[in-house]
C-alpha cells in the first residue's frame, strides 16, 4: 500500500488572516511557514515511501514544499474543496489518500499511524470543537465527496454511511488542535 498525503496551503501572505488582530503580515507569514514546514516533516518523517503532495495556488509556498522533499500540484481549481478534488484526480485511483491540514503544530508521527491503523474506509480526525475535519483519511481517492468547512466532521460522516462506508472518528491532540484565532497561538507556542 502506498500512501498519499495531499497538504492544501494558501499562500503564505494570505495564510491565517484571522489572526491579523494580534500578529502583522509579516509574523503571519512566518507563521504559515513554520507550521507548514512541521506538518511537511512529520509527514516525511512518519511514512518515508507516501507521496506527499503540497496543493497550492501560491508559486512561494510550492517552492517551500519542493526544497523540503515534497511533490507540488499547483491549484487546478479556485477554493478547498475544488482544488482538493481536482488534485485527487492526479493520484493512484487504488491507493488510500490522506487529507491533511498545514496548521497543526502539535502533529506527532503518532498521530498519522492511528490514522492509517484505523480499520475503516473514512477515517476523519476532527478539530477541538469536533466539528470540523483537521485530516480525512479515504480508502481510495474520490470514496465520498469532500466536504470541508463548517460542519464538516458531520457531514463527511454521512457521505460515508449514506454510501455504505465503515467511517471513524480519530480524537488526538495532536491532529485537534490547528491554529485559526488568537487564543490557538498558545496551543502553537507549546507545540513549537
Amino acid at each position: 500500500m502506498t500512501l498519499s498525503i495531499l497538504i492544501p496551503a494558501r499562500s503564505f501572505a494570505q495564510g491565517k488572516s484571522r489572526l491579523a488582530q494580534v500578529l502583522g503580515p509579516r509574523d503571519r507569514a512566518a507563521l504559515c511557514r513554520q507550521l507548514l514546514g512541521h506538518v511537511l516533516a512529520v509527514a516525511r518523517d512518519v511514512t518515508p515511501d507516501a507521496a506527499v503532495h503540497v496543493v497550492s495556488a501560491c508559486p512561494e509556498v510550492r517552492g517551500f514544499a519542493t526544497e523540503r522533499g515534497a511533490r507540488v500540484l499547483a491549484e487546478r481549481e479556485p477554493g478547498h474543496v475544488p482544488a482538493l478534488t481536482a488534485a485527487m484526480q492526479a493520484l493512484p485511483i487504488d491507493q488510500p489518500v490522506l487529507i491533511l491540514s498545514a496548521d497543526l503544530p502539535m502533529l506527532a508521527a503518532a498521530d498519522l499511524h492511528a490514522m492509517v491503523q484505523e480499520p475503516a474506509d473514512v477515517v476523519i480526525a476532527t478539530d477541538r470543537e469536533e466539528q470540523g475535519t483537521n485530516a480525512l483519511l479515504l480508502k481510495r481517492p474520490g470514496l465520498i465527496p469532500l466536504r470541508f468547512g463548517p460542519g464538516s466532521c458531520a457531514a463527511h460522516v454521512g457521505e460515508a454511511e449514506r454510501a455504505g462506508y465503515r467511517v471513524s472518528i480519530v480524537r488526538r491532540p495532536g491532529l485537534a488542535n490547528d491554529v485559526d484565532l488568537p487564543e490557538h497561538l498558545q496551543i502553537f507556542s507549546v507545540g513549537a
